[in-house]
């Protein structure tokens, strides 16, 4: 399960990155969804191998990352 993981989360690092150039070179709707879905993914994976289960620290940056989904979504003249 941990390889499984580690993958998700190479996966999940290469979304951001992705996001953040989309966002440089001006296509600020994708650069946003890339970015929200890989910092959920992370924000999950992390929760999920910690030895520690304080909600806090899954509810927190998911609920972020999900607000920034519905800002990306309800941009008026995003490219």
């Amino acid at each position: 399960m941990k390889i499984a993981v580690d993958r998700i989360q190479i996966l999940a690092f290469a979304l951001i990155v992705l996001g953040i150039i989309f966002g440089i070179f001006d296509a600020v709707r994708t650069g946003a969804l890339l970015l929200s879905i890989g910092t959920g993914i992370v924000a999950t994976t992390k929760y999920l191998r910690s030895n520690r289960r304080r909600k806090i620290e899954l509810i927190l940056p998911v609920g972020m990352a999900a607000l920034l989904f519905v800002v990306a979504l309800t941009l008026p003249h995003a490219k």
